[in-house]
């Protein structure tokens, strides 16, 4: 989840030492399954995660919860979430209405909320800051901070983070990406009024904020550059432009394959299986959605960078339609999202230096922003829409 927390003061915490990410060691994280979810733990990894914390869960067979029918047979996720976002109960409830509403339907897979022992699909924790004394046992000296603790399906599959992907793949993260807004247009919940984080693309314009973070008289102008377009040519559409309930973090990390033999090279390829993490998901614009894809699939190797719109486009407007106006706007959003992650980025990492995955997107982040912006608007267009001629004449 990409998600900046400025953290909250504990009950016993001065401002100084508010305790936003948790702090849970192995021990703490077993406790939490097998109090909350009656599960007896086998094994536990932890998970490279934005501002939470996360295990993979294996477990015996033995478990003491009447909401639990079977075990499911990969094992959980277990997630601890930060202490500023645990303070919004009801965005989390529509998160995991989110998640019961897909999986119910199967129409896009995607992690499935676990009942705990209480019959709910989370509870509010607390837990105490690592101490400063080594392992000491826990006393009213120690810090805390109150967590929102759940319990997901671990759904087996491969990051597509890193993988060499034959440029289909691509097309089916944008069909993928279509299907599940479609799948969610008639969805409504109350809590997604609450809803209203910096990483929506609609804060664009909040990004002049921080930039003092970045570093480089010719990053910041380009930075500023960015948003100053995204505020001329997209905030004044806002109102026209359709909106749903997004996932709103479509990312490399986040998108699920299942590895498969590829025929005809006799080497690997990929199908798109499922989608992770709702935790920036939200009421918005359905362009921002297939924007946000289109971005963060250029990072991978296997395809130039600059057509990768070409491919997502042709699977999401396969499964969900946009409109000529939407269509104009989307290398405006695309840069902007660029401009969003690059910022947030280096700003989070200032709160938390040595935190390398805040930095993901900085490693090719800027030249790629630097020249998909350069790129004339009619060139770039031209190039996606002879690519998603392609996929429609059968060529790809």
């Amino acid at each position: 989840m990409e998600g900046i927390s400025n953290g909250i003061p504990a009950n016993n915490c001065s401002e100084s030492e508010q305790l936003v990410k948790p702090y849970v060691p192995p021990d703490v994280a077993r406790e939490l399954v097998t109090r909350l979810y009656g599960l007896a733990v086998q094994s536990i990894k932890e998970l490279v995660s934005y501002d939470d914390k996360n295990f993979h869960i294996k477990v015996l067979e033995d478990y003491d919860n009447a909401n639990i029918r079977e075990l499911c047979p990969h094992g959980y996720i277990l997630k601890v979430l930060n202490a500023k976002d645990s303070q919004c109960e009801s965005i989390i409830d529509a998160q995991n209405a989110v998640l019961n509403h897909l999986t119910t339907n199967k129409t896009v897979t995607c992690p499935r909320p676990i009942l705990n022992k209480g019959g709910k699909f989370k509870s509010l924790e607390k837990l105490y800051g690592k101490s400063t004394e080594g392992d000491e046992p826990v006393s009213s000296e120690r810090p805390y901070a109150f967590y929102i603790v759940r319990l997901y399906a671990f759904i087996p599959g491969k990051l597509l983070y890193g993988k060499s992907c034959p440029v289909h793949v691509w097309y089916k993260v944008g069909l993928l990406c279509g299907t599940l807004d479609k799948a969610l247009k008639d969805f409504h919940h109350p809590g997604y009024k609450q809803v209203d984080s910096l990483w929506s693309l609609k804060q664009i314009p909040n990004l002049v904020k921080y930039l003092h973070v970045i570093k480089g008289p010719k990053r910041k102008a380009l930075i500023n550059e960015v948003i100053q377009a995204f505020s001329d040519e997209v905030m004044p559409q806002y109102d026209k432009l359709p909106k749903g309930i997004i996932h709103g973090d479509f990312n490399e990390q986040n998108i699920l394959l299942e590895e498969q033999a590829n025929q005809e090279t006799a080497g690997k390829d990929y199908n798109v299986v499922g989608i992770l993490d709702f935790g920036d998901s939200h009421y918005s614009c359905y362009v921002f959605e297939v924007s946000i894809a289109i971005m963060y699939m250029m990072f991978e190797d296997t395809v130039d960078p600059l057509a990768v719109g070409g491919h997502v486009l042709a699977g999401y407007l396969k499964e969900w339609k946009l409109t000529d106006l939407e269509l104009s706007l989307i290398k405006c959003c695309v840069a902007g999202r660029f401009a969003q992650s690059l910022t947030l980025g280096e700003y989070s990492y200032s709160l938390d230096p040595g935190n390398e995955y805040l930095m993901t997107s900085a490693k090719k982040g800027w030249s790629l922003l630097e020249n998909f912006w350069r790129v004339p608007k009619e060139e770039l267009y031209s190039t996606w829409k002879e690519i998603i001629s392609c996929y429609k004449s059968g060529g790809k």
